[in-house]
């Protein structure tokens, strides 16, 4: 999934209690709490308050403020996290409970591997609350501009002008559209796009950088190699190294 690529998990918590350890509390990332089973009250700094029960997901976003408090033993999951998507803070009612239920019961049986799961979950758990606030009348042109994008990334020709005309809209307004219903602007998708392939073709080939970067949509190895320590905190022949079997 090239979204789990724009999120990092600080940490994360699933479990049941008779009151939150802290009634309120401030994050320097991205948080998310939800209930199980049981319910809280929840007041966040954006404004937005209310009673949380199974379903709902209540986001709050980096140097914000989370108050909360139990209305009965609860059963929840928390976790802190990194992410370039934005999902809108306060309280989501998520629309595919059985989803929800099947993310869930991943942790229950994830065992060495707890933090992959629980990473592959909370990227799940935004992208589901992004989807239930999009915009429905956008959601045609932003898949239009979803598709052309994953057929040609690879293309170093690609423009994003060229791609808002043929739509029929400025660049300005393919921008907000479509972070409006993808949580990421049409850059920071198209590069996302690249680096995954980048990081696949460094896992599983022997190619040259300047090769894969030639395949990414990049002209150089030079730059790819820019674009991927900027945005992966570790240089590609490093990413290599430590994903070779």
């Amino acid at each position: 999934m090239y979204f789990l690529s724009m999120l990092t998990l600080d940490g994360y918590l699933l479990a049941r209690r008779t009151r939150f350890s802290l009634a309120v509390d401030s994050y320097d990332t991205w948080c998310l709490l939800l209930p199980r089973t049981g319910a809280f009250t929840f007041e966040v700094s954006d404004g937005s308050s209310g009673v949380a029960r199974f379903g709902d997901l209540v986001i709050c976003p980096p140097g914000g403020t989370l108050r909360r408090r139990m209305v009965r033993p609860t059963s929840f999951f928390h976790a802190r996290f990194s992410t370039e998507l934005e999902p809108p803070a306060g309280c989501t009612r998520l629309p595919d409970l059985e989803r929800l239920r099947a993310d869930l019961a991943m942790l229950d049986t994830a065992e060495g591997h707890a933090d992959v799961v629980a990473a592959h979950v909370v990227t799940d758990l935004v992208l589901m609350t992004l989807r239930a606030h999009r915009d429905a009348p956008g959601d045609e042109l932003v898949r239009r501009a979803t598709t052309y994008l994953l057929e040609h990334f690879a293309s170093p020709d690609l423009s994003l002008a060229d791609l808002a005309a043929a739509l029929g809209i400025s660049p300005g307004q393919l921008s907000r559209r479509f972070k409006a219903v993808q949580g990421i602007t049409p850059v920071a998708y198209l590069r996302s796009l690249r680096l995954q392939k980048a990081r696949e073709l460094l896992t599983e080939t022997d190619a040259t950088l300047q090769t894969i970067a030639e395949r990414c949509g990049y002209r150089s190895a030079f730059y790819l190699s820019r674009v991927f320590t900027r945005h992966t905190g570790h240089p590609p022949s490093h990413h290599r190294n430590a994903n070779r079997v």
